[in-house]
């Protein structure tokens, strides 16, 4: 089949980047000799802190647990933003609060601290054929880092950041990057394996959280809700879902691990299937967290999860 290109918006971390000084603060001799990172979602502090190291103090706003499509900033996190170095967010679709919040800090655009204007990453990308109409908001998936090999773009869009806001932390920020990159293209490579022989070639998911991974293993993806979990489907779409199902000859059904599962679970039990955890990645939850859960590892039970559901080798 031919392969086909679109122009997407990808974030890849910096749709929309923003390297500051807080007030009275020099980038050069940063308190306690670390910069301070700012993230929304776990993917970018993991990303964050392996290339940042010793150097950077990572805080991230929406903590484990919390379903990060329903987080709200609060006063403390406006604060927290304003007294950062650097402020990282993946895409208005996913946290269309960002901006705002940046703003009010006086950290975004109009703000009297904002070093750097705002940078938007296009990318051409193999995917869906859109016959050229323009990708709105609604339509754009933000899960970009569950495609390594986004994630390792995402990391070179870090390292350049990094060194705007720390120069002098350059050489470690590329040593650091260039790790990850490479374990970032090896989890890529252990995924592919995986997921070859594979008799089926459809997963039903909680919600459509999967583009970019189902793009890049050559699968699809049939979800119970949209791009959002909260905005759940109605009867019809259930019931083709279940039909499909019974026709695909799907055995499992992928629920997350923080989002709500009550429609996961009356399709499971509908039709007979086993369940199944497929990982969206944009939090942790608490257990996760406690255990030292990483990026690497809940992608490596991912792919598990994936090779079980599609009857792979």
């Amino acid at each position: 089949m031919a392969r086909r290109t679109v122009i997407a918006y990808f974030c890849l971390v910096l749709l929309t980047l923003f390297v500051f000084a807080s007030c009275g603060r020099d980038l050069d001799e940063p308190p306690g000799g670390k910069i301070t990172v700012v993230t929304t979602t776990y993917p970018l502090t993991f990303l964050a802190g392996r290339i940042g190291g010793d150097r950077v103090t990572v805080v991230q706003l929406v903590k484990p647990g919390v379903e990060a499509h329903d987080f709200e900033p609060a006063p403390s996190d406006i604060r927290t933003i304003a007294n950062a170095d650097v402020f990282f967010y993946n895409h208005p679709a996913f946290e269309g609060w960002a901006l705002a919040a940046a703003s009010a800090s006086g950290s975004g655009p109009g703000g009297s601290s904002q070093a750097s204007a705002i940078q938007t990453v296009i990318l051409e990308t193999e995917g869906e054929d859109h016959g050229g109409q323009e990708i709105n908001d609604a339509d754009f998936d933000p899960h970009v880092w569950l495609n390594p090999l986004h994630a390792q773009k995402q990391a070179g869009r870090i390292i350049a950041a990094l060194i705007t806001a720390d120069p002098d932390g350059s050489t470690e920020y590329v040593r650091n990057g260039d790790g990850l990159e490479a374990e970032l293209r090896g989890l890529d490579e252990l995924i592919a394996a995986q997921l070859t022989d594979c008799a089926l070639d459809t997963v039903v998911v909680s919600h459509l959280a999967f583009g970019h991974m189902a793009e890049r293993y050559g699968f699809n993806q049939v979800g119970l809700a949209g791009l959002s979990p909260e905005f759940e489907s109605g009867p019809s779409h259930i019931a083709n879902v279940i039909r499909r199902i019974d026709e695909l000859g799907i055995r499992h059904v992928l629920q997350e691990p923080i989002a709500s599962n009550r429609l996961a679970e009356t399709v499971a039990a509908e039709t007979g299937t086993d369940i199944l955890v497929l990982h969206p990645l944009a939090v942790r939850t608490v257990d996760e967290a406690k255990a030292g859960e990483d990026y690497f590892s809940i992608m490596k039970s991912n792919a598990d999860t994936l090779k079980t559901a599609l009857q792979c080798g």
